[in-house]
């Protein structure tokens, strides 16, 4: 796959559609991934940006991160075109399915400028956080691309200008970024918990999905400070940044005045996603990243490089299985539900592999969670 942009006729001018509606790190990844793609049909790229889900935060439009008017003013348009809006009629697209793209050609997922202006009503929607490759296409190459892509978006002035302020102050290429995610993902598999049916163990339940996302995403804190100690040792500073005020007490306790909080250096008058963008470019300038598979950390990654450090392969059993405690309240679910926990907690271990972290030991997965 190429990503050198094809000259196409005007008068047969197609698109490739994107949208998510969920947080700023996967749309940017979605919009990235997706105007790649186009570009080696010789597509546009058009891009919706919807009303973000409730759950994810205060929603706010494409105007708030990217400078629309610049965007639709100089030749990037030729290529791409991002719209505020995702109509209750785009919602009928079909969602186009990544395990089968590397047999899918682009133009049989492009639609016409004339399908394309009726947003897309039916039409296929490319909706990834994961990168999009062609068969046998090496994905260091293809991240370099998407991070020169990235670096032709034309930034909300103030976005940017607050990003640059903090990089003079603080030298970001000479920190360590500390990202721990919380926030949503409790929120959502607590629910998963309140809801509780008799086929929660089913795999395709809330409970095991929402399982799985928070052991995906939510490492303990032990296993940060873990890293965190080693690093300290080497004179690295601290950058921390976080969903929730409620993750940040326990480094704040443990490390006080060492870690600078990314919350306290937003500009003020940023609002809504435009917080969030701010701290993903903090994020992508840092030297180095601690954290696990969460999409914002991995976007960040994709469009500055700085390496990435899994906290999750520093974590130990009862440190998992007290977070997790704690996070869907155990001591206070209902005998039945604690049961389908359990049993939901254990084959999700199973399946991200921490039985290969703890060595392969024999881990008592009933006890762990009514001692933690």
């Amino acid at each position: 796959m190429s990503s050198q942009p094809v000259q196409s006729d005007p008068a047969e001018e197609r698109y490739l559609l994107c949208s998510r509606k969920d947080g700023t790190g996967a749309r940017l990844a979605n919009l990235l991934w997706t105007w790649r793609l186009a570009r080696s049909a010789g597509l546009r790229t058009l891009c919706f940006w919807p009303p973000m889900d409730p759950v994810h935060g205060k929603s706010s439009g494409a105007g708030d991160i990217f400078d629309l008017y610049a965007l639709a003013a100089g030749p990037i348009h030729q290529e791409l075109a991002i719209l505020d809006g995702r109509p209750n009629d785009f919602v009928r697209g079909r969602i186009v399915d990544l395990e089968k793209l590397p047999e899918v050609t682009p133009a049989e997922l492009a639609v016409t400028a004339e399908r394309a202006r009726a947003r897309g009503a039916g039409a296929a929607i490319i909706e990834t956080g994961v990168p999009i490759l062609g068969r046998d296409e090496d994905e260091a190459a293809a991240l370099e691309e998407v991070r020169a892509l990235f670096a032709r978006l034309p930034i909300n002035r103030a976005v940017l200008a607050g990003v640059k302020a903090v990089d003079r102050e603080l030298r970001l290429g000479a920190m360590m970024a500390v990202h721990v995610r919380r926030g949503d993902i409790v929120k959502t598999l607590r629910t998963a918990c309140k809801t509780f049916t008799p086929e929660a163990p089913d795999p395709n339940s809330e409970l095991t999905r929402y399982t799985d996302h928070f052991l995906r995403c939510c490492p303990p804190p032990d296993s940060y400070f873990r890293i965190m100690r080693e690093y300290r040792a080497r004179r690295w500073r601290m950058l921390f940044f976080s969903d929730s005020a409620d993750a940040a007490e326990p480094f704040v306790r443990r490390f006080g005045p060492e870690i600078v909080l990314a919350r306290d250096l937003i500009p003020e008058g940023l609002e809504g996603v435009q917080r969030a963008f701010f701290e993903l470019l903090l994020m992508s300038r840092c030297r180095a990243i601690i954290g696990a598979k969460s999409l914002f950390s991995r976007v960040a990654t994709m469009i500055g490089a700085p390496r990435f450090i899994d906290a999750r392969r520093a974590a130990r059993p009862e440190e998992l299985a007290k977070v997790y405690t704690q996070a869907v309240r155990y001591a206070a679910l209902r005998p039945e539900v604690r049961e389908a926990v359990g049993a939901v907690f254990k084959q999700s271990i199973e399946k991200m592999g921490y039985d290969e972290i703890w060595d392969g030991g024999e881990v008592d997965i009933p006890r762990l969670l009514e001692d933690a």
